[in-house]
């Protein structure tokens, strides 16, 4: 049992400073994000700054900015909803664990490519406003049909669906599921991603992974479109900048980040008949697995100050994480069912 004046930010930091300028990051920013306290808005209003600036680095700010910008709108949307969960600092959070797995556990057999994990790392909730806009109108539906009920008359019941329309058609007609969809088959994970999505929206449902991956996707479509308008699979540097835009970065890097992103947030039942493999998807096991257990510092709605740091600790032990967490009981236990359950990981223990 470590001192509980030790907290898991603090060892995360020792372990991964030295490799942080790998991912772009800033050692001193990350240090003072992880270790000075301050209000959690503008905790949160730094953690979008140091992904703009990971993403923007060494001149790409014309280019990489509009993606950054997507990790504002969940903060811009906390003032008609204070105490949702966050998903601003837990994905900075998330994105920091992931370099300590990257670096200490998969390395270097299943390595994730640095720009891969960058993306999923610290996009893969930038949907989460989606999620939480349907949410918020169905309490105005289960009235109404309660309403219904108590009257008597024979009517359907009032279904509130959300879906973005023309967000799955990028440059020359392509269908962003179709990609998706090969690229699990690939990874042998037997999902329906078009399926799963269409059985959401028809039920009144949204999921914020689905959604981010789709944005996220979106976007740097129309990046490569503007910058690799044929999509040659050939050195195309963007005017001004060092940024490649060879298709093969696309293909390679882009679809396995926003396919990861897209299945970290499905739910248990969809992994039924296939589980995620690190050997064949390393970037998909590492975003569930840094997601599932990144619980500290996440304000909500029943713990508005969230579980504090030194709750945590990690270490890796005999090529095993060892992830210790004092939190409820029950909260556990659904973390260690989040993780068995999708992810094939024996060697994952929470304590």
């Amino acid at each position: 049992m470590r001192s509980t004046q030790t907290s898991i930010n603090q060892i995360l930091f020792r372990e991964i400073k030295q490799q942080l300028y790998k991912y772009d990051c800033d050692e001193i920013e990350i240090d003072n994000f992880l270790h000075i306290k301050k209000d959690f808005l503008l905790r949160q209003q730094e953690a979008i700054q140091i992904i703009m600036n990971t993403m923007t680095a060494h001149g790409k700010q014309d280019l990489y900015q509009y993606v950054s910008e997507l990790a504002r709108v969940e903060h811009g949307i906390q003032v008609l909803e204070p105490w949702m969960r966050d998903h601003v600092v837990h994905s900075l959070l998330s994105f920091i664990l992931g370099i300590y797995f990257n670096e200490n556990f998969l390395s270097p057999s299943y390595n994730v490519n640095k720009l891969q994990w960058k993306l999923a790392g610290m996009f893969h909730d930038i949907g989460y406003p989606a999620e939480k806009a349907i949410n918020i109108v169905k309490p105005l539906t289960r009235k109404v049909n309660k309403i219904k009920k108590r009257i008597g008359v024979n009517r359907k019941n009032v279904i509130a669906k959300m879906e973005l329309t023309n967000l799955n058609i990028l440059q020359n007609d392509i269908d962003s599921f179709n990609l998706i969809q090969k690229q699990l088959k690939d990874w042998t994970i037997n999902i329906d991603p078009k399926f799963e999505y269409d059985n959401l929206v028809e039920n009144g449902k949204i999921d914020h992974g689905m959604i981010s991956a789709l944005i996220l996707l979106y976007v740097l479509d129309m990046m490569y479109e503007a910058n690799n308008p044929e999509r040659e699979f050939k050195q195309k540097i963007a005017p001004g900048t060092n940024i490649d835009f060879n298709q093969k970065y696309f293909v390679g890097d882009i679809v396995s980040a926003c396919t990861a992103i897209f299945i970290h947030n499905l739910p248990k039942e969809a992994f039924n008949n296939t589980r995620i493999d690190r050997r064949r998807t390393p970037i998909a096991f590492l975003l569930k697995l840094s997601d599932c257990l990144q619980q500290w510092e996440r304000p909500s709605l029943y713990n508005k100050t969230g579980y504090m740091a030194t709750n945590f600790d990690i270490s890796i032990q005999n090529n095993e994480i060892i992830f210790e967490a004092q939190i409820p009981q029950k909260e556990k236990i659904k973390m260690i069912e989040d993780i068995s359950s999708i992810l094939i990981s024996p060697d994952v223990i929470v304590i």
